[in-house]
Parts: C-alpha cells; sequence; structure tokens
C-alpha cells in the first residue's frame, strides 16, 4: 500500500519478496522521503551511538540483538549503492548507445547517477557489458524496472544505515531514482 496513493507499478509480489526482501510496498517521491527519514532515527537500535559515526569502514559488522540477519556497516551500504550506481550508469549508457533518438532524455537521468556514484566516494569496477532490449519498449521498460528496484535498495539502505549524514544522502537519492520511475513513463512515446 504506497503511502502517496499512487498505483503500483507492474512488479509481481514475487519480485517484490525477492528483491526488497520484504518490504511491503513501493513508495515514490514523498513516500520514499518519509519512509528514510522516520527509519533513520530507528535503523540503530541494535547499535550504540559510536559504532555508526561515519561511513569511513571504521566499524564492526557484528549484529546485536535479536535481528534475523547481521547489520550491514555504513561502508558496505556505501559500496553497495555504488556498485547500484555503477549498473545504472552502465544501464543508460549501452540504452543511449543502441537508441540514440533517446539521448535527450536518458542523458539528465544518467548524470544524476554520476552524481550519485561521485556522493559515494567510493570506487567500484564496472558490471560486465550487457546490452539493451532491441526493442525501444522494453529498452525503457528495462531502464524503469532498474530504476524501481535501485529505488528499493535505497529505502531499505536509508533504513539500515546509522549515520545521520548519510541517511540523508540515501534519502536523496531514493527520491531522484523514484522519480526517474515516473520520469521514464513518458520517454519514447514519440519516438
Amino acid at each position: 500500500m504506497p503511502l502517496t496513493g499512487q498505483p503500483r507499478p507492474p512488479l509481481t509480489r514475487r519480485q517484490l519478496l525477492t528483491r526488497s526482501t520484504g518490504l511491503a510496498g513501493v513508495f515514490a517521491g514523498a513516500g520514499v522521503l518519509s519512509a528514510c527519514g522516520s527509519g533513520a532515527t530507528t535503523a540503530g537500535d541494535s547499535t550504540d551511538g559510536n559504532s555508526g559515526a561515519g561511513n569511513s569502514g571504521a566499524g564492526d559488522s557484528t549484529a546485536g540483538g535479536s535481528g534475523a540477519s547481521p547489520v550491514a556497516t555504513d561502508a558496505q551500504i556505501n559500496i553497495a549503492v555504488a556498485t547500484s550506481e555503477r549498473a545504472l550508469i552502465a544501464l543508460y549508457t549501452a540504452t543511449i548507445s543502441a537508441f540514440a533518438q533517446l539521448a535527450p532524455s536518458l542523458e539528465p537521468l544518467l548524470r544524476q547517477h554520476e552524481e550519485h556514484l561521485a556522493a559515494t566516494g567510493v570506487e567500484v569496477p564496472d558490471p560486465p557489458a550487457q546490452n539493451p532490449p532491441s526493442n525501444l519498449s522494453a529498452a525503457i521498460a528495462a531502464l524503469r524496472q532498474a530504476e524501481l528496484i535501485a529505488a528499493l535498495e535505497r529505502r531499505e539502505s536509508c533504513l539500515l544505515a546509522s549515520d545521520p549524514d548519510f541517511v540523508r544522502t540515501l534519502t536523496f537519492i531514493a527520491a531522484s531514482e523514484a522519480s526517474h520511475v515516473a520520469a521514464l513513463k513518458t520517454v519514447g512515446r514519440n519516438q
């Protein structure tokens, strides 16, 4: 049940549960922001205030309390964010190469992902090369799906992170990626 009252994107329940590890719904725009903001104060419940004081990697990854999964450190989350952003950059670059007519619409989104990657301050390797679908509509749908998954992952990341400044950065990235899902609905309609 989305907080903003907008309809759910075409994502099966199995995909949602598999890819977002139990997230109850898809949150776009303000829903992502409020979800990240409200979870930020409780994300570090199982750790003391000093263990997640930054994303420098100095904290250890021991889980305190009764959580079913180990608590990720801010450094681990940051690497996951950087890896995800690098994959989105590769997908956008390949799609723009295959469909040059989409460049005016996709390049601003690509630049935002490059900014997200730069905000992590982490260098990660390029993902293996992959070709976008050969059909224009399918290629746009693949971008929308990738953005949706990334928005869900960033939502989860900001709920797990402990440093308030890092949570704020993740919140902005999550909101940006959720807005890309909506923006991609109009891409390619006149092509």
